[in-house]
Order: structure tokens, then C-alpha cells, then sequence
């Protein structure tokens, strides 16, 4: 077979294309294009979510000719030549997502292995501050990179990860956290900042934040910045058994247990090569209420906090919507439960409180969203601190009156007890349904007025003796709170609602127990001044049992014939929320469901916010954002 001249030539052509080929390696370069959210996803992967390098990294590693898994393995030698072969950023943002790979490791093994996970953790942590703050540019000139801010969370991770291991390693040796601890090769300190409790407390559970989600909870608020946020769960208080009479009363207020911290970690040294190689190491725990930046490595920070973990936990642990019900219904109670006070954070003697009180069969609970949302907005957070009230509802009305005014007085006591703290005064009292009556007794003077009104129907020597006596004068003779300068009413029958005596709630009225303690002690009231039944009626007695929350919120009973004229204390600003479940019926005729509007409306008013909505008008935004609204006026009025 014969080849003429051309094909020869292309022939030799082919070889030659072919032989080009080969020595470029068959490097072709395709175009693909992607989806605009797939290629976002793409450019914000990291290790944290996906388990594998970033896009960054593995090309730094590339370009050195570096293997991820033995970089992973022996990550000393690595950062040797990728320091050589890449620029000062982009090894040390490598070098720290690679650390990550084996922290994320340790962590999974934290319960059996807590040092390693803690040195491990601690060194991811060294990598990503020596990037964040130890390079030629500040991180004021990176802030707009991708790549910082996926450095700033391994960094937050890594501190996370250090902070339960340590509790870890506290659990292992059985014993409290020391302020200095060794960690393998590393000396690590602790500091705490802005905390009031012993040094001997010691949380029984450190959570991490970011992993917790909530039901029932609209929204999560917290502040992006600097560290990780956890929440330090502290023990129960524990009652030591002791005689009757040598056992001190069980205090009112409850400090928080539900504690949100902001760790972070730093790293002694002022040139790189320091960071890198020094064995000394802090871990400093704040209190995010009152740290909102600091000082690192010579630049303010914004600290992160996350505001809503520590409370939600706090509501999904507490039972209290349980302890309600069981109070109200008990059949065999020995005495009620006292009032209690809880804090949502760390008493601040320079923040005003607000005080909220729960309505019937109810707890604190009542308030998750709005009590979320007044600690999330950042200007109010700086201004408020958050009491809630939880109380019995099965007993009168005076008589919770009576117990909550001595719970919230020997709290703004034990707090302040030269009572010259801004939180003192001006507190901001919010009550919901019949919370809200109990409020406006909290902050009425009733004289002799309720004592003589509740008397009247009795024979006058019968009403002198009664007059005189310590117990009936402590639950109708009041004066208004003095830590209190504005309130808000919310739903409340202010003269009584009608649907208590609806068949429905006359079921639950006849269901509600009284405690012994409190029978026995109106029995012997009664019979010590030869009281006899048809005047105990009178009075809103039924078969010598005392009347009930619910009986006093009827329209006509004694407790409301006493009581729905008492005037609020003069000069104090007030404001009623009422719900008003059927717009298309004028107002003044209209009713929130269970209370009608002529029961909630309340002259003299600073203002008065009528919401579409139902008796849970506390549960609306709009209702958050009117009482966002009054809390800014209180502000405002203070001059801050």
C-alpha cells in the first residue's frame, strides 16, 4: 500500500498535536456553569458543614503539593511547608481548618477523652486568632472576605468545644474547675467577668447555644461577634432538713439557674511566632448583660450572646405550667406554695425591672414570647431586667396580693438593701388577666376603704373584733410598692367578667382545693369571734370555705364590690392592653372573649391599646410592641 504526500503530512500533524498533548499533560479546561445558589453554597462551605476543607484551603494545599489527609495526620510538618509556598493568611486559615478536622474528631470522643478534645480545640483556636489578629492586615481591612468570617467560626467552635471539655475534665477528676489548669503541654487560665456568684458555684451542665432549638418560641435573639455563647446550668438549690423551728424561711427570689456566658479564648504573645509557640493560654467567661465588647489582642470586639437559649431551657425544664395546675386542683394540699421572684439574668443594680404577673391557672410561662422578645431588643436590654411572678391562683385575691407584695419587697431587699440601686426604682409592673387585678393592688393605697367595705355586713362589735385582727388587717389594709413607677394592664377585669359564672368555670370552681393551713386558719378567725354561717356568706363564703381567685373575679362579688373603685396611686402613669376579639363590634360594647371591654377599660389612663385579638392578647406582636413602646417612655422619663 502506498501513501501519497498529504496523507504523510497529516499523519505527522496528528503525531505531533498528539505528542503536544501529552507533554501538557491533557490538561483541558471545561466551562461549567452553575446555579447562582449552588456556586454561593459552594464559596461558603467549610469544615464545620460539610466535613471537608473549603474551596480555599484545598487550594492552598494544592498549590504546595500537600496531601489533606497526612496535613490532617501530622499537621506540624505541613504548616512548615505550606508557610513557605502560600501567602501568611492563606496558611494560617489552612492550617486552621485542618486542625479542625482532627478537633471535630476528639470532640466526638469528648466524653471518654476530654483532654485531648480541650487540646485539640485549644490548638484550632491558636491557628484561627493568630489569622484574625496576628497578620499584616487588621481585621477592620478583611471584613468583607469569606474567608474571615468562616476563620472567626472554627474559632468560636474551637472555643466551644474547649469550654465542655474542660467541664468534662472538672467531671472526670471530680472536683470544681480550677482557676489554672494543665492541659497536656498548655497552662491555661480562667477569668470571669461580670458575674457576682461564689467562685465556689460550679455549673452541672455547659450547653452550646448555637445547637438548641426551641418550640413555641418565635424567634431566637442573640449578637454575632467574638466567642461562643453557652448556657451554664447551675444546681437546685438544696434544703438542708432541720428542725421546724430552727429552719430559716425558703427565700422568695430564684437567681437565674440558666445562665448565658460568652467564652473566649487568648493566647499570650505580641509577634506571631509567639502566638504560635506559646504554652500559656486564657479562657475568659463574661456575662453577656454587661459585656458587650472587649479588648483582644489590642482591638475592641464585639462579644457574641445569644439572649432566648438560657431562657427557653430555663421554661422547658421548670415544670411550672405543671405546678400551676396541680396547686389549682390538689385535692390534698397541706399549705400553698410562697410567691416566688425569678430572675431572667444576673441581678444588675443599674437596670430597671420589669415585673411581670400571670393570670389564673397560668405560670410564667404565659410570657415566653413577649419576656423573649423585651430581651432581645438590644436598646431595652440595656435599659430592663426581667422578674417574673409565680404564684398560687387557687387563693383569694387579697390574700395573693398580701404574698406577693412580701415576696417582690424582700426581693428589692435582698438585692438592694440599702435600696439606692437604679433597679429600686421606677420598676415597670405588668399584669395579665387577674394578675393584672393583683397589680392594681400593688400599686393602690386602700386606707381603711377595702377593710371597712368587706366589715360592714357584720354586727358592729362583731366588725370592731374583726377589725382588730392581724390577719384580716394584713390582707385588706395595703400600701402601693414603692419600687414601682409605671404599670401595665393587660387583659384585666377590672371589675369582674362574666364568664366566671359560665357553667364551664363553675365545673373548675368547684374543683379548686384550698390549702389545709389556709382553712384552718380562717376557721379559727371565725371561730374565735363567733362568726356563723349565714354571715360568712355574706361575705363570700360557700359551705365555711373561704372564697377563691375565680369567686373573687366575679362581678358581684365582695372582693369586686371592695375593690373596683380603689383608686391607683396618684401620680403613678398607667396603661391598659385590651384585647378586642371582634373588631366589627364598636369597642365599648366589645369583649376580649372573656372579659369585657368595660371590665379592662380603666379611666385616667396614660394610654389605652386596643388589639384584635383574644384573652392571650400578651401572646401578640402588637401587644410586645406596645409594651416595647411604654418601656422606651419609662426610659425616656428616667433622662437615659
Amino acid at each position: 500500500m502506498t501513501v501519497d504526500g498529504n496523507s504523510w503530512r497529516t499523519v505527522a500533524l496528528a503525531c505531533v498535536l498528539l505528542a503536544l498533548a501529552f507533554l501538557n499533560g491533557c490538561a483541558v479546561v471545561k466551562v461549567r456553569e452553575q446555579h447562582a445558589g449552588d456556586a454561593d453554597l459552594a464559596r461558603r462551605a467549610d469544615v464545620l458543614g460539610s466535613g471537608r476543607l473549603s474551596a480555599d484551603a484545598s487550594s492552598s494545599l494544592a498549590s504546595a503539593g500537600l496531601d489533606p489527609e497526612n496535613c490532617r495526620r501530622e499537621p506540624e510538618p505541613c504548616a512548615g511547608q505550606l508557610r513557605q509556598a502560600v501567602p501568611e493568611e492563606a496558611w494560617l486559615a489552612t492550617i486552621a481548618e485542618v486542625r479542625t478536622l482532627r478537633m471535630q474528631a476528639a470532640a466526638e470522643a469528648m466524653r471518654t477523652a476530654p483532654e485531648v478534645a480541650a487540646h485539640e480545640a485549644m490548638d484550632t483556636a491558636r491557628w484561627a486568632y493568630a489569622y484574625l489578629f496576628m497578620t499584616a492586615r487588621t481585621p477592620e481591612q478583611r471584613v468583607f472576605e469569606s474567608r474571615q468570617g468562616r476563620v472567626l467560626r472554627l474559632y468560636n467552635r474551637a472555643v466551644e468545644v474547649t469550654a465542655q471539655s474542660l467541664f468534662e475534665v472538672a467531671r472526670m477528676r471530680k472536683s470544681a474547675p480550677d482557676q489554672t489548669q494543665q492541659i497536656h503541654n498548655l497552662h491555661l487560665r480562667i477569668a470571669l467577668h461580670g458575674f457576682d456568684r461564689k467562685q465556689d458555684d460550679t455549673p452541672e451542665m455547659l450547653l452550646a447555644s448555637d445547637t438548641l432549638g426551641f418550640d413555641n418560641l418565635r424567634a431566637v435573639y442573640g449578637r454575632d461577634g467574638f466567642g461562643s455563647s453557652l448556657v451554664a446550668v447551675f444546681p437546685q438549690l438544696k434544703t438542708v432538713a432541720a428542725p421546724a423551728e430552727s429552719t430559716p424561711p425558703d427565700p422568695p427570689y430564684r437567681d437565674t439557674r440558666y445562665l448565658p456566658v460568652t467564652s473566649t479564648l487568648r493566647f499570650e504573645g505580641r509577634t506571631l511566632d509567639e502566638v504560635l509557640a506559646t504554652e500559656d493560654v486564657w479562657i475568659d467567661v463574661y456575662n453577656p448583660y454587661r459585656y458587650e465588647q472587649e479588648t483582644i489582642a489590642g482591638r475592641s470586639v464585639p462579644l457574641a450572646a445569644n439572649f432566648s437559649a438560657a431562657y427557653g431551657v430555663w421554661l422547658a425544664r421548670s415544670q411550672l405550667a405543671r405546678l400551676s395546675l396541680s396547686s389549682l386542683l390538689r385535692p390534698r394540699q397541706q399549705t400553698p406554695f410562697d410567691p416566688r421572684v425569678y430572675l431572667t439574668q444576673p441581678y444588675d443594680p443599674d437596670k430597671r425591672v420589669v415585673i411581670l404577673v400571670h393570670g389564673l391557672a397560668s405560670s410564667p410561662e404565659a410570657w415566653v414570647n413577649l419576656a423573649n422578645e423585651l430581651l432581645g431588643d438590644d436598646e431595652l436590654r440595656r435599659h430592663y431586667q426581667v422578674w417574673q411572678v409565680f404564684y398560687p391562683t387557687n387563693l383569694s385575691l387579697l390574700n395573693s396580693r398580701a404574698r406577693i407584695d412580701q415576696a417582690l419587697r424582700a426581693t428589692f431587699a435582698h438585692f438592694d438593701p440599702q435600696g439606692d440601686d437604679r433597679a429600686s426604682r421606677g420598676a415597670v409592673l405588668v399584669g395579665h388577666s387577674m394578675g393584672g387585678v393583683i397589680s392594681r393592688l400593688l400599686v393602690s393605697d386602700s386606707g381603711e376603704q377595702v377593710l371597712q367595705r368587706l366589715l360592714q355586713s357584720f354586727p358592729p362589735a362583731q366588725a370592731t373584733a374583726l377589725a382588730q385582727e392581724p390577719m384580716v388587717r394584713k390582707l385588706t389594709v395595703f400600701h402601693p410598692l414603692p419600687e414601682v413607677g409605671r404599670a401595665v394592664f393587660l387583659a384585666t377585669p377590672h371589675r369582674g367578667a362574666e364568664v366566671s359564672e359560665g357553667w364551664a368555670l363553675r365545673l373548675v370552681r368547684r374543683a379548686i382545693r384550698l390549702p389545709f393551713t389556709v382553712l384552718r386558719d380562717t376557721s379559727e378567725l371565725f371561730q374565735r369571734n363567733k362568726i356563723d354561717e349565714q354571715e360568712l356568706q355574706r361575705i363570700g363564703f360557700h359551705k365555711g370555705r373561704p372564697p377563691t381567685g375565680p369567686d373573687d373575679l366575679s362581678p358581684g362579688s365582695p372582693f369586686m364590690r371592695s375593690t373596683a373603685d380603689l383608686p391607683i396611686e396618684a401620680g403613678l402613669p398607667y396603661h391598659s392592653i385590651v384585647g378586642w376579639k371582634d373588631p366589627s363590634v364598636p369597642l365599648a360594647q366589645s369583649s376580649d372573649g372573656l372579659v369585657p371591654y368595660a371590665s379592662s377599660h380603666l379611666d385616667g389612663a396614660l394610654s389605652e391599646k386596643a388589639i384584635p385579638s383574644g384573652h392571650s392578647v400578651q401572646e401578640t406582636p402588637a401587644a410586645i410592641l406596645e409594651l416595647r413602646r411604654i418601656l422606651r417612655l419609662q426610659t425616656a422619663a428616667d433622662g437615659q
